[in-house]
């Protein structure tokens, strides 16, 4: 299990610099410093040690994210909310190659790929619409199109993440939490 640790951090490495159609078999191999037997004990290909990559970022996020709680000992639900943005951002700046992987590499792949991801977006719509359904019961949340809004605040986190983690002037964590947030709870209007 170590050795396919190091080939899917030496993977992930290659994919993010390179680009997933640049990069190659032997890119990996050099940057994890195996054979290419190795390699091939653990994936049979440069596709399957993406895949691999890309269900263990969209673990990662799942594991991440929870249900807001309502009860007696639970914290107040915007407590628990900027603790789920700043949980995600943990695990995306933690995880920096295989964000930008999920981002920016995995889309339009192929069909198989395309199917993961667009079941992975669905369920992480639904549970965002569940939270804005938890949240307008709770007086928390305006009346909206939750299926919209969800979609619409999926889109908008996606190009923070990738604008947050390519650029060097990146603002701080907390920061990037604390606005994502308040744009999700505000929009930009007084």
């Amino acid at each position: 299990m170590r050795r396919r640790a190091e080939l899917l951090r030496a993977a992930s490495k290659v994919f993010s610099e390179r680009g997933y159609h640049a990069a190659t078999v032997a890119d990996i191999l050099e940057a994890a410093g195996v054979s290419r037997g190795t390699f091939y004990l653990y994936f049979p290909s440069k596709r399957a040690v993406f895949e691999a990559l890309v269900d263990t970022m969209l673990e990662h996020i799942t594991d991440a994210l929870q249900r807001v709680r309502v009860g007696p000992g639970e914290a107040p639900p915007l407590v628990q909310m900027l603790d789920n943005v700043d949980r995600l951002l943990i695990v995306v700046e933690e995880h920096r190659h295989l964000s930008l992987i999920l981002l920016r590499e995995a889309v339009s792949l192929d069909d198989a790929l395309d199917l993961k991801l667009t079941s992975f977006y669905e369920r992480l719509s639904a549970w965002l619409e569940g939270a804005l359904e938890l949240g307008q019961t709770m007086g928390l949340v305006r009346p909206c199109d939750n299926t919209l809004v969800a979609r619409l605040s999926l889109g908008a986190l996606k190009e923070i993440l990738v604008h947050w983690l390519t650029r060097e002037e990146a603002k701080a964590r907390d920061h990037v939490a604390r606005e994502i947030l308040d744009y999700i709870l505000h929009g930009v209007f007084v």
